[in-house]
């Protein structure tokens, strides 16, 4: 009984699944000869449908590995960005202040600026303008994830500052003292909002133009001499550069992520100021 059973579900099964390759045709009662022949003229459609079957099972596995990917690194960074706070954050800094020289003081002048919010904000409006003037299709679309981003950072950037309240180092106090959420919204140490704003940038560029293989170490090489100009200058823990780093990184490609998934429904306006940051999303339906 459980045989014959078993051989109508397939023979079932293997009907509705001829009847699906067919446009309008239904062949249980056909011979077996013809159902043969249709599965020939329709050889071609059962295997292209049996491709888009494998790529989408294929992208999705890929999905997968990214997301855990993704998440180990972030976990390991965590890790890394801690044991630097709890071991070597004194050791940086004391380190710093004593071997500086006249050249290195000129290298940290020459860069730290790149990470000031205002220098973005007139790298981001320059760039906006010339893109559009000279219709460079790749620029613009540089401009719109990067102001996105920027935006993300800031917001993101700003309630950390405020959550943990930390004390610089050339408050002479010690590396673990924070006055957290409930302080007085004096000591903003971190994350580094100059390296934040800089990995942004960054890793916008790198991950636009990564075919290019200058943009890569151009960008990040520039971002990360930003982000030690601020250890340098004592204005930062050396734990505070590699959150801020991980807050750009992360902000940049949440905002292409999101580009990406958009595609061309939605149009993102960024407005970035002195005072406040706002992104403005148009749906067309």
């Amino acid at each position: 009984m459980r045989r014959a059973c078993l051989i109508v579900a397939c023979s079932l099964q293997f009907s509705i699944c001829v009847a699906q390759l067919s446009d309008s045709s239904v062949f249980i009662s056909r011979s077996p000869q013809s159902v043969k022949n249709i599965l020939k003229e329709k050889s071609d459609k059962f295997h292209i449908a049996t491709i888009l079957i494998q790529s989408s099972v294929n992208k999705k596995d890929t999905g997968r590995k990214n997301v855990t990917k993704t998440a180990a690194i972030s976990l390991a960074y965590t890790g890394v960005t801690y044991l630097t706070f709890r071991y070597f954050d004194t050791k940086f800094v004391t380190a710093s202040q004593k071997n500086k020289t006249s050249f290195k003081s000129c290298v940290a002048n020459s860069v730290s600026w790149m990470g000031l919010g205002r220098t973005q904000t007139i790298g981001l409006a320059s760039t906006a303008a010339f893109s559009f003037l000279a219709k460079k299709k790749k620029l613009q679309k540089t401009v719109l994830i990067w102001g996105g981003s920027l935006v993300i950072n800031s917001i993101i950037t700003d309630q950390l500052k405020k959550s943990f309240q930390r004390h610089r180092p050339d408050s002479r106090d010690p590396y673990n003292t924070f006055d957290w959420r409930s302080g007085p919204k004096v000591h903003k140490s971190f994350p580094s909002a100059h390296t934040s704003n800089a990995f942004t940038t960054a890793t916008v560029f790198a991950t636009v133009y990564k075919e290019n293989k200058w943009v890569v170490p151009v960008a990040y090489g520039l971002a990360t001499l930003v982000g030690i100009s601020r250890i340098y200058d004592n204005a930062h823990w050396a734990s505070d550069v590699l959150a801020g780093a991980g807050v750009g990184f992360l902000s940049a490609k949440l905002m292409t992520y999101t580009y990406k998934l958009a595609g061309k429904k939605f149009t993102f306006l960024p407005n970035i100021s002195k005072s406040y940051s706002t992104l403005s999303i148009f749906c067309s339906l």
